[in-house]
């Protein structure tokens, strides 16, 4: 039984950028032990309960690597102060998607989960979010003021999606864990886009998501929630039918972004602005 401070590793950010994928490429490693509950959000949303509360949730926490996902913590400017008192040592993953393909992606979940039925830029308007979480330059000179940069893994769900394996392996090295091949089920893609089959079994199946949180059921929550059984039971995936984004409205958010892509190219030592195509794109002028 382990007997320093756990977790030591955190899966900070962004959403809609594989989390849920690496939460589970984690969770089959042997040597790695996991908040049952994804989403724990104990360092923005939920700091009032207390250290106590935090480390109860990691009650028999047994393994090399021990950590917890919550994709908030990116985004809080309050999160990188908290963690940093917490666990200076802690160790955090990143992935960084293209923040408009991100934001849209963020906004084709809430017509998915919460019946949102207005448009995107109706959304960007009543959650700022969607646009704020793709901020990354912003939201990791927080963190690189508490933590040193080796003990960040920033990687990129460009990666993720074209050599999933590889991608992994990374973050097994990064957690000094040994790298273990994933099976085909494991590789593949856990949260597609879609839509409800059925809006009144998707409530009454998030009804009861949530009494089992509230009884103390959340490894059995968590393996719900992530199964693709479930999920293809649910919901419909999107094949032709998916909603595309206005090419004009992008290219106006591409440019209300640029400057935070551009910053990300000198703070990670990497060319991200062209990777994700901004390198002929003009920042907006305010």
């Amino acid at each position: 039984m382990r007997s320093d401070t756990v977790p030591d590793f955190l899966y900070i950010g962004t959403s809609k950028a594989g989390s849920t994928w690496l939460f589970n490429a984690l969770s089959v490693h042997p040597d790695v032990w996991l908040a049952s509950n994804k989403g724990l959000y104990f360092f923005d949303s939920h700091f009032d309960r207390g250290p106590d509360w935090y480390r109860e949730q990691f009650e028999g926490a047994d393994g090399r690597a021990v950590g917890e996902f919550s994709h908030s913590y990116l985004s809080s400017p309050e999160a990188p102060e908290r963690i940093a008192a917490y666990s200076p040592a802690m160790r955090l993953l990143v992935c960084l998607r293209e923040p408009v393909d991100r934001a849209f992606s963020d906004y084709l979940d809430l017509v998915k989960n919460n019946g949102f039925t207005g448009s995107f830029t109706e959304a960007t308007e009543q959650y700022p979010r969607l646009l704020d979480r793709g901020r990354y330059a912003t939201h990791l000179s927080r963190y690189l003021e508490h933590f040193p940069a080796a003990q960040l893994h920033v990687g990129l769900f460009d990666d993720l999606k074209t050599g999933a394996q590889g991608y992994a392996d990374e973050v097994y090295d990064f957690l000094g864990i040994e790298r273990v091949v994933l099976s085909a089920a494991d590789l593949r893609e856990r949260m597609p886009a879609g839509r409800p089959r059925n809006a009144g079994m998707v409530g009454l199946a998030k009804r009861a998501s949530r009494l089992a949180a509230s009884v103390g059921l959340r490894r059995w929550r968590s393996r719900i929630k992530r199964s693709t059984m479930v999920r293809s039971a649910l919901y419909k995936q999107y094949r032709d039918d998916k909603p595309r984004l206005d090419p004009a409205l992008a290219a106006e958010l591409r440019a209300g972004f640029a400057d935070e892509v551009a910053r990300l190219d000198v703070m990670l030592g990497r060319p991200v602005s062209e990777r994700w195509g901004y390198t002929t794109v003009e920042p907006q002028i305010n």
